[in-house]
């Protein structure tokens, strides 16, 4: 529209000021009167080849808005466009007289603002019988219009979305456009590779940034660039960080805590017409890369009925606003982060998979998609703990409310000491030695539990249980010293295999806590996993802990014995003062009588 306008003030210097009236009849007319434009006088500079028009205003006719919703004709997105300035230069008024061409140098428009406000009114294009393309409406007075380059400057836009509950706002600033050899013509006219006529529509945005709706986390991209002839979005420098300390953020929320800070993310075949139109996100591929995403699961207490499920991967594609259908997903150097508080050592631990690097695929909740294939997929490469590499492949039934998926895969050697900076805070046990040499794990699980097969190959373990040192207010941990020797004497496993046996491998069985994330869950079920193999089952700990009650009632009872002896013992001595000093007392009255 903006270019139709341009067109129109051009032609009106050129052949009569009756084409003023015409202009806006014009596109009240291309709109079925959708839309209005105004402008002041325009100022034709003939030495400097340019034609500058001021205020310039396209507003819609909300009434006319209405009454096409009501017969399903509206537009998803109305626009309002204010420009304080647009300059159109080097215009060859000869061609456009001879021949009826109108060519164009450069339209530049600087610090226009743009409002949108988006209402899903339709899924698909509206086919209205006979109606014009552009071209036919200009074919009486124009044979081609033709725009070397399109600068849009300083572009304030205004988002409005209003599918939801409640309107979602984005402004944007630092927004520059720039299209490349517009071309209307007979042979462009139908043409489905241009973008708006265009070769290439290109879009840059610098420094946006903005806060989450709940006002708890801030988000910022430095850059973003997306250019129609590539199909290409790329964006740099992007961050979802938290406003406000994890301490903080706990006391008043029961969700868990991220952050999330990306050096890339590039979508490759981004369909942005269909974006545009219908908030539907399509594409071949998005590569991500360098940055790291951090996670603290919430160590509150909240409602243990309260099910967390909804929050896995599949629920979250599920309920997702947009309709999504990305074919493959390329991480590369992603390091991830998954923090816990035990509540019983009042310390955290922090699981570290460094330089995760693999794909995804089939990432969709589109119906079609998912009629066709709705399993995806993913394989990654990571380091854990930044040591031991770790091959771990994931499938997840999509559009499922059970929520089925499973994770198998294998670690690679390590040696246990670099598993204390977990063990130590989150399991209370300290290893004192042993070497890992390989771990086989493959699970399927739901939302109500994971079963799966563990096997981890190690030699000699030896382990320290700790406890909390009630003797001052450090925190610290101390080593159980008679229970540590217990545990490597008649519990723990020193090796898998043991000498003269086959490997050990075992079956697990994890019951979910609703409150889990799915993180937690996978994390949980192996770590039961690993204690299983060790020697450590659930029967092992149950005796263990029965073992430690008896130990602390033996301990309990001979304290109430030792207490007792000494109330005899003290009981004994005070009679044996008692008597002594009766004695005593007998004595000095004798001597007493003696001497009168």
């Amino acid at each position: 529209m903006l270019l139709v306008c341009a067109v129109g003030i051009s032609v009106n210097f050129y052949f009569s000021p009756k084409l003023d009236h015409k202009l806006k009849n014009t596109i009240l007319s291309s709109t079925n009167g959708l839309y209005s434009l105004n402008f002041s006088k325009a100022n034709l500079h003939v030495f400097q080849g340019k034609i500058v028009i001021n205020n310039l205003v396209l507003e819609p006719d909300t009434h006319v808005y209405n009454r096409l919703k009501k017969n399903n004709l509206a537009p998803n997105s109305l626009y309002e466009v204010k420009i304080r300035r647009l300059v159109i230069r080097h215009v060859h008024p000869l061609m456009l007289y001879f021949q009826k061409k109108l060519d164009i140098g450069q339209l530049e428009i600087t610090e226009p603002e743009i409002a949108v406000n988006y209402e899903q009114n339709r899924n698909q294009d509206t086919v209205i019988k006979d109606k014009k393309t552009p071209y036919q409406l200009i074919s009486k007075l124009l044979k081609s219009v033709h725009v070397q380059s399109i600068l849009l400057n300083d572009v304030k836009l205004k988002y409005v979305n209003h599918t939801g509950v409640k309107a979602d706002t984005m402004a944007f600033k630092e927004l520059n456009f720039v299209a490349v050899n517009f071309l209307l013509d007979s042979t462009t006219q139908f043409n489905q590779k241009r973008f708006l006529f265009c070769d290439d529509v290109s879009a840059e945005l610098n420094n946006y940034s903005g806060t989450s709706y709940d006002k708890r986390y801030a988000y910022q991209v430095k850059k973003m660039r997306f250019s129609t002839s590539s199909s290409e979005l790329n964006i740099s420098g992007m961050s979802f960080v938290p406003t406000e300390s994890a301490t903080r953020f706990f006391k008043n929320s029961h969700a868990d805590y991220y952050t999330i800070k990306l050096d890339s993310l590039k979508l490759n075949k981004f369909d942005f017409k269909t974006y545009s139109k219908y908030h539907k996100l399509f594409a071949a591929n998005l590569a991500l890369s360098d940055g790291n995403l951090h996670l603290f699961a919430n160590p509150i207490p909240g409602d243990s009925t309260k099910d967390n499920s909804p929050n896995f991967p599949q629920m979250l594609l599920k309920r997702l606003s947009i309709d999504l259908k990305i074919d493959t997903i390329h991480a590369k150097k992603i390091s991830i982060f998954y923090t816990e508080l035990n509540n019983k050592s009042k310390q955290t631990g922090t699981v570290i998979f460094a330089n995760t690097s693999g794909y995804l695929y089939n990432i969709t909740n589109n119906k079609a998609a998912l009629a066709q294939n709705s399993l995806a997929t993913a394989k990654l490469q990571s380091y854990f703990m930044n040591v031991a590499p770790l091959n771990v492949d994931f499938s997840f039934k999509l559009g499922d409310d059970n929520m089925p998926f499973s994770y198998k895969g294998s670690l690679g050697g390590i040696d246990l000491k670099k598993v204390n900076p977990i063990s130590v805070p989150l399991g209370m046990v300290k290893i004192s030695s042993g070497k890992v040499k390989q771990l086989t794990f493959n699970y399927t699980a739901n939302r109500q539990q994971a079963r799966g097969k563990l096997q981890v190959l190690y030699n000699d373990l030896r382990v320290a249980l700790l406890k909390r040192d009630s003797s001052d207010n450090t925190g610290r941990l101390k080593k159980m010293s008679i229970m540590s020797l217990f545990a490597n004497a008649l519990v723990i496993k020193r090796d898998n295999p043991a000498p003269g046996e086959s490997p050990r491998m075992v079956n697990i069985i994890t019951p979910r806590q609703p409150r889990w994330s799915i993180f937690t869950f996978m994390w949980k079920s192996l770590w039961m996993g690993l204690k299983t193999c060790g020697g450590y089952d659930k029967q092992t700990e149950l005796d263990v802990k029965q073992r430690l009650g008896e130990m602390k009632a033996n301990k309990a009872t001979r304290a109430v014995r030792k207490a007792e002896r000494k109330q005899r013992r003290a009981a004994r001595r005070a009679k044996r003062e008692a008597k002594k000093q009766q004695k005593e007392a007998e004595k000095a009255a004798k001597d007493a009588l003696e001497e009168e």
